[in-house]
């Protein structure tokens, strides 16, 4: 990526650019976006994007991992005022449904491009390397003998594949009048289960 002079029009322009991008990439396939499109619809010169991004990959993987770490943000905002891995699992159950059901073209772009071969794996690296919460908590969980696990890796890729599928029903069913219990049951199956 080119370096540029940071500031807040160069902040507003790169952001317009990734949310140009989002939303095309969410309506179309990656070959069907151009370059020209993201820009005319960002409402920049087309040579302004590659200011900021040196090619349409790198702004794929560039988006991906924004959206990644606005998703672990979101979940880590006020983690530490849950003392228990119970009230922490509840947490990151709580913030992972209210933003997917805030931000479902985020979510949708991560889901399409989660296996796609446009993401590089220094990208898909980098986004786990960011995104350890669920590790940490049950590390704690299993230390502090609230939770009865041999592996930690074992139960965090079991507990981060509940979460993923029952949070895909889920957010089918956001309308559904039975979505508020269905959740509070969902939570419930995981928790009895490693409990």
């Amino acid at each position: 990526m080119v370096a540029i002079k940071t500031s807040e029009k160069n902040n507003d322009k790169r952001k317009a650019i990734l949310d140009a991008s989002l939303k095309l990439f969410c309506n179309k396939c990656f070959q069907d976006t151009s370059t020209a499109s993201i820009s005319q619809e960002a409402n920049v010169a087309t040579g302004t994007l590659f200011l900021y991004f040196e090619n349409k990959e790198t702004l794929v993987n560039e988006l991906y991992l924004e959206c990644k770490d606005e998703f672990s943000a979101y979940l880590e905002k006020d983690i530490e005022t849950n003392l228990t891995f119970k009230t922490k699992l509840k947490h990151i159950w709580e913030k992972g449904i209210e933003w997917r059901i805030n931000n479902p073209d985020k979510l949708k772009f991560m889901m399409q491009f989660s296996t796609s071969p446009y993401i590089t794996k220094m990208t898909k690296d980098k986004a786990l390397t960011r995104f350890t919460l669920l590790n940490v908590i049950v590390k704690e969980g299993i230390i502090s003998k609230e939770i009865s696990a041999s592996d930690e890796e074992l139960l965090t890729a079991m507990l981060a594949g509940y979460l993923h599928t029952s949070a895909s029903f889920l957010m089918e069913k956001v309308s559904d009048k039975r979505f508020k219990k269905w959740k509070e049951e969902a939570f419930d199956y995981i928790w009895r289960g490693i409990h």
